[in-house]
């Protein structure tokens, strides 16, 4: 582009769009605000430390301690307990190493 090539035709070329370029040329002070909001939000639904320890007492549980997450929550449902479903007991137990 220094050698006076048209914007439009060095995008066309490398497939991107001319805005990409200015934003190159031009940042912004704050950078790339996507980033930063996606750290910051935290889904309302997220499990509390107490919902967690609660699954990791289940699942070593005597009762439970043989059985596998897909087993334990219709179990539990038989017994009318509801505590959390199937993939939150596999991440739980995934991020504790317990898997």
């Amino acid at each position: 582009m220094g050698s006076g090539a048209r914007l439009t035709a060095v995008c066309d070329i490398l497939k991107i769009s001319p805005r990409t370029i200015e934003r190159w040329r031009h940042p912004t002070a704050q950078g790339d605000r996507r980033k930063k909001a996606a750290e910051k939000r935290v889904p309302a639904n997220k499990l509390t430390q107490s919902e967690r320890g609660k699954i990791l007492q289940i699942c070593n549980q005597a009762e439970f301690a043989d059985m596998a997450p897909n087993q334990i929550v219709p179990a539990l449902a038989d017994q009318g307990s509801y505590v959390a479903s199937e993939s939150s007991f596999y991440r739980i137990l995934r991020q504790d190493d317990v898997v």
